[in-house]
């Protein structure tokens, strides 16, 4: 299921969605990634208004239908989480959601925060962005009409809500099987736009019709290594199979 509100979703195995930024710890800097930039309001009340502002140009892929990313994705992600699952609480009030999410253009989007404390940041922005406005839609829609009590009994309809695939990524999700997730580097026009996050992405040296491979097993990875499939895994190997690979030509 392409259903991160879903328990069995398969959201969390296909490593083929971005954060609005991400934080490296050893120094203290953070990395832009969806998002462009972000200021912080902290108001005399203790609440702080949490505005975010978008990069340009962006596209969900399945490999065929596109879509653009803009803050209305992001705004259903949260709106969602917020409103039917708790998210954040006690910071934000789950009763004040409608009002306190706010999509100011379409890169823009806007929190306003009841309480505030300097980890919200952390948490907020590295999360990944798997949610497709279009697609969440009508389970907004349902939950706009609906107040928190409501809302959280709808909560095991969202869970069950089957959407179709779409990725945000330099890569896309092109096949599934039981043993191994086949991932492909999107088209050169969609491919472009993703320079202003990796300017020195390592696809530009190679051949850009090559194909990630996630195995789900070390023998599987092996296979595909030896029949020459696999540009980059991820895997544990027995030092045997080491052996293997490095005796192999190529």
């Amino acid at each position: 299921m392409w259903n991160p509100y879903a328990p069995s979703n398969m959201i969390g195995n296909t490593w083929d969605y971005l954060p609005l930024a991400a934080f490296n710890p050893l120094t203290g800097q953070w990395w832009p990634i969806l998002a462009e930039n972000w200021t912080v309001q902290v108001l005399p009340n203790g609440s702080a208004l949490f505005t975010i502002y978008l990069r340009k140009g962006f596209y969900w892929f399945n490999g065929s239908a596109v879509m653009p990313f803009t803050a209305w994705d992001v705004c259903a992600q949260f709106y969602i989480g917020m409103k039917a699952f708790a998210w954040y609480v006690p910071w934000i009030n789950q009763s004040l959601v409608d009002e306190d999410v706010r999509v100011l253009n379409n890169y823009t989007i806007q929190f306003l925060f009841q309480r505030w404390t300097p980890y919200i940041p952390y948490w907020l922005l590295t999360s990944w962005i798997d949610v497709p406005y279009p697609v969440w839609k009508p389970i907004v829609d349902k939950l706009k009409t609906m107040n928190v009590t409501q809302a959280a009994k709808f909560a095991t309809n969202i869970t069950e809500y089957v959407v179709p695939y779409y990725g945000l990524y330099p890569y896309y999700l092109s096949y599934v099987s039981t043993t191994y997730l086949h991932f492909t580097l999107e088209p050169p026009n969609l491919l472009s736009s993703w320079y202003q996050v990796f300017p020195f992405a390592a696809w530009q040296y190679y051949d850009p019709t090559a194909v990630v491979w996630e195995t789900g097993g070390n023998t599987q990875a092996l296979s595909g290594m030896l029949a020459g499939k696999i540009t980059y895994d991820w895997i544990g190997l027995s030092e045997a199979q080491l052996k293997i690979i490095n005796s192999t030509p190529g």
